[in-house]
């Protein structure tokens, strides 16, 4: 993206946002003047002004703003990978940083996964097939001198954690989203593919609903949603995701409706072969609750 580009979105943004929001529909339709692409991205701003800064969804012109302040922060704003310009870290995870990036050839705004190459390369073998409307779409992966990238759709919303941490979801919108996690995992599994770290810090809630996330690899997860046979270094298939679902579900229901109760149990059993041995089975139920 042009910083003449940049700039203009800057000062579009910066007018829209000191408005009243019921007063930014009429400054964006005069203002940008039939320019469905300036709109877009200034509204994709506007989104994330109210939600807090989590994962890939704050705000785009704060990071062009911002130099990167943290000690150990690395890469600075400006700096390109490819075709792609880092705007400012995003967030960390345990393989790797997250950056909001600018695509200079497609002008769109994209997140940038930095990782190990053994870890840029696993994931995207794993996701590189997966089209679904409740994943994170991988756009590109690339090597620029010697740092090995992902990168993915830009994804406005709230990490499904930061909901949780205010409590259980209202009963409609927990099944509504789990409905979607499992129909992306049915998917998934049905493409041999295992998300192996399933929890709600790689779920994200956007205005579409749930995005699966940062699919893990062989021997990685988080320790509170592994199944016991991954804890114990045993081979892991389609059953663990089904382990972590349950773990998921529960934090994200209060359990009050004993179908949904026994179908958690029986994602939560110790042994592989005592749970529910295909998330189909679970999504037709939890379709029915």
């Amino acid at each position: 993206m042009e910083q003449q580009r940049l700039q203009r979105i800057q000062t579009v943004y910066s007018d829209a946002v000191s408005l009243a929001p019921e007063q930014r529909n009429a400054f964006l339709e005069s203002t940008c003047s039939g320019d469905a692409s300036l709109r877009g991205e200034v509204e994709s701003l506007l989104a994330c002004e109210s939600a807090e800064a989590t994962f890939l969804d704050k705000p785009a012109m704060q990071f062009a703003a911002e130099s990167l302040a943290e000690e150990g922060a690395g890469l600075q704003t400006g700096r390109l990978f490819g075709r792609y310009q880092l705007l400012g870290l995003a967030g960390r995870g345990g393989m790797g940083d997250v950056y909001c990036a600018v695509d200079l050839h497609l002008n769109r705004l994209v997140a940038v996964k930095l990782l190990p190459e053994h870890v840029a390369q696993e994931e995207a073998r794993t996701i590189a097939t997966l089209n679904h409307p409740h994943i994170c779409m991988l756009h590109d992966a690339g090597n620029d001198r010697d740092t090995h990238y992902l990168v993915f759709e830009y994804l406005v919303g709230d990490l499904l954690s930061d909901r949780l941490a205010k409590g259980p979801l209202p009963p409609y919108e927990a099944i509504r989203y789990l409905i979607q996690i499992a129909e992306a995992l049915e998917y998934a599994h049905q493409q041999d593919i295992v998300h192996r770290d399933l929890k709600p810090q790689n779920i994200m809630i956007t205005r579409t609903g749930a995005k699966l996330l940062d699919f893990g690899i062989e021997g990685a997860g988080t320790p509170a949603y592994l199944a016991p046979e991954q804890r114990e270094g045993r081979v892991s298939d389609a059953r663990t995701d089904i382990f972590a679902f349950g773990r998921m579900a529960r934090e994200m229901t209060d359990c009050v409706q004993p179908p949904l109760n026994d179908l958690i149990a029986k994602c939560l059993a110790p042994q592989p072969e005592d749970r529910w041995q295909s998330i189909s089975d679970v999504l037709e139920i939890l379709r029915r609750i």
